[in-house]
């Protein structure tokens, strides 16, 4: 399903389910209340975040405080199945505790979560956590877990986005600390007192202080994409340097995307400048987008592996390279596993949420009045219809800021 059809099926059935489910709820606490308050003794958590590979690595620091809380929790995770990959970048989750769901349509997406929702009840879960923000699917599937304690956002006294009053830890979504912070704080909530409102009244780490984990390649691995470097340009083997231009961003918000003449640009002034030779990465999709972009700067400066790499190889080559500019999206997070230097061009969302952990990162935008304008608070579906935000981004601008890290 793309994802405007799941937004659209998401607020059509949502609510009434939700309101179902909170009227559920309450009849069951006269006959089984749920733990709610502190909770000393965890052995089994399931973390239900379905979508959006790359805010999965912002989840390491949530996970290791629930170790450090409870060492030897037993991590679960329900997700659609293309993101399967990225949990398991977190090495701190074994592959058969990595749920899946399909999303081929609706009906399959329906039968497939109430197979998912059969095995996990089996497993009596101590809590399960929705880490989607305002998403009702996440609250649903989270509410029907049949976990003993469950945590979520609650809209409190915000108008709008109704996903049901049913959490036994509801948390208030902080629209001005970063997501990993966020995601933190969701820990934070299983051991605060019963009956504060909002829940977690306690501090969370700084930005600079929560770690993205870390990526350990082999010799082999980093063999293995070196000669797929030099098989798809036999000039790579001679460049001192290698520069990623990541082009694309991901179908849920398209207004991501920084004008692809400006890549083309940008990547004019890098060669000319640098002793190096530019790679273009992305999915199969955009293999004609970049077909344009290694055609405009001259095919024996370019190595195009749009479409040809593992998400398992992508990384490796992260670690091969000094820079990566990219638009928002997962491959800036990925990048973090690795010591690689990152540019990210934002718009229509904001680096004070999104932005990536770790060293050598330099957030971009054009700073518009209007920027940014997608949100939890809007299913990040905004209204905009011409994104100037990314257009106004000067080449002059990412120049420089490539410039400043390639020359350190």
């Amino acid at each position: 399903m793309k994802p405007d059809t799941m937004r659209k099926i998401d607020a059509f059935f949502g609510p009434p389910i939700c309101f179902a489910l909170t009227m559920r709820r309450k009849l069951l606490e006269f006959i089984m209340p749920r733990k709610k308050g502190c909770l000393e003794s965890v052995k089994r958590i399931l973390f239900v975040k379905p979508a959006e590979m790359g805010s999965t690595i912002l989840m390491y620091s949530m996970l290791k405080r629930a170790r450090e809380l409870w060492p030897n929790v037993e991590f679960h995770f329900l997700v659609f199945s293309e993101n399967v990959a990225a949990v398991e970048m977190l090495n701190m989750v074994p592959r058969q505790n990595i749920h899946c769901l399909k999303t081929g349509n609706f009906k399959e997406f329906a039968l497939d979560a109430l197979s998912r929702l059969f095995e996990l009840r089996a497993m009596k879960f101590d809590v399960a956590i929705d880490l989607e923000f305002f998403s009702r699917a996440s609250a649903i599937l989270t509410e029907l877990s049949g976990a003993r304690s469950t945590c979520g956002f609650y809209r409190f006294t915000m108008e709008g986005l109704y996903k049901g009053d049913f959490f036994s830890h509801p948390v208030q979504y902080n629209p001005h600390i970063h997501t990993a912070q966020t995601f933190y704080s969701m820990i934070e909530a299983l051991k605060q007192p019963a009956g504060q409102i909002p829940l977690v009244k306690t501090t969370v780490p700084d930005v600079g202080e929560l770690e993205p984990p870390k990526l350990i390649t082999s010799d082999e691995e980093q063999a293995e994409v070196k000669k797929l470097i030099s098989q798809t340009n036999p000039a790579a083997k001679n460049a001192k340097r290698l520069v990623i231009i990541n082009a694309n961003s991901s179908e849920l918000v398209p207004l991501r995307r920084w004008p692809l003449e400006n890549f083309i640009e940008l990547g004019r002034r890098i060669l000319a400048q640098f002793d190096c030779m530019v790679v273009l990465t992305g999915v199969a999709s955009e293999r004609e987008e970049s077909e344009k972009v290694a055609l405009a700067l001259g095919p024996e400066n370019v190595v195009n592996l749009v479409g040809k790499t593992t998400l398992r190889q992508l990384l490796v080559l992260y670690s091969l390279c000094e820079l990566m500019i990219t638009n928002d999206s997962g491959p800036s997070h990925f990048a973090s596993l690795s010591d690689i230097a990152v540019v990210t061009l934002f718009g229509p969302e904001t680096p004070a949420l999104y932005g990536a952990l770790g060293k050598n990162r330099i957030a971009l935008s054009a700073d518009l009045a209007c920027s940014p304008c997608v949100s939890s608070y809007n299913h990040r579906a905004t209204a905009c219809n011409d994104n100037l935000c990314m257009k106004k981004l000067s080449v002059d601008k990412v120049f420089a800021a490539c410039c400043n890290l390639l020359n350190k």
